[in-house]
């Protein structure tokens, strides 16, 4: 996971930067610019503050307006901008949230959550426990590496209501896993085939049901964990 007072530093140090690249590469000049939108939250504290200080002084700089986003909120309506849909079920996955989302009544409503980790800090931990490379991030070299995997190992699957958990199947796969890859019963790739496949029908389970609820037949998909093609 990250460390807030180390990834406030990060951001403090390549902010300034990745805005000059950002004007760059989209041939804008900052008379050019608008608006200023930064992420108000959820998040870090740290992290969160480095951002909105940057965002101020441009602000003030060149003398335009700023409007606070919500992280969630950020991540589905670019995903609508970036795929036309309109009014679809979210599958928020990331490191650090797990929702399932719609919109009613001029909100975005939550149906159903996980009810302790994200499915991407469920991922990245068990990742460690075997020890896959966080190059070029654990999430992906659990899918590259599930591919190779044909046997299926039976994990905890919990889903309450409209609710996921995933603590209690990665405590059952840290002290499982050390045993099955000693004793031969399974390899590396068949516990990343596994745990895939068990989460990602956990997941499945409440969006559908989300799905069929408000009677939507569009799923939209955003978030880090969103980059797994499986």
């Amino acid at each position: 996971g990250f460390m807030p007072r180390e990834t406030a530093l990060h951001h403090r140090a390549h902010i300034v930067p990745l805005v000059r690249t950002a004007l760059a590469d989209a041939g804008v000049e900052p008379s050019e610019v608008s608006i200023i939108c930064y992420t108000k939250g959820p998040g870090m504290g740290g992290p969160l503050q480095a951002c909105a200080v940057c965002a101020r002084v441009l602000s003030e700089l060149w003398h335009v307006p700023m409007v606070a986003v919500n992280h969630c909120v950020g991540h589905i309506e670019m995903g609508r901008v970036a795929t036309g849909a309109k009014d679809p079920v979210v599958l928020y996955v990331s490191g650090g949230n797990t929702q399932v989302i719609a919109y009613s009544m001029r909100k975005y409503h939550i149906f159903g959550e996980t009810i302790d980790i994200a499915v991407g800090n469920c991922l990245d931990r068990f990742a460690r426990v075997i020890g896959l490379s966080n190059d070029p991030c654990p999430g992906y070299n659990i899918e590259q590496l599930a591919k190779e995997g044909n046997k299926y190992v039976e994990l905890p699957y919990v889903v309450k209501g409209m609710d996921v958990s995933f603590s209690g199947l990665l405590s059952h796969i840290e002290v499982e896993a050390p045993k099955l890859l000693a004793s031969g019963e399974a390899t590396k790739a068949d516990l990343c085939f596994s745990l895939q496949e068990t989460i990602f029908a956990m997941l499945v389970e409440i969006t559908e049901r989300a799905m069929a609820h408000c009677g939507q037949q569009c799923v939209l998909i955003v978030g880090g964990v969103g980059c797994n093609q499986r």
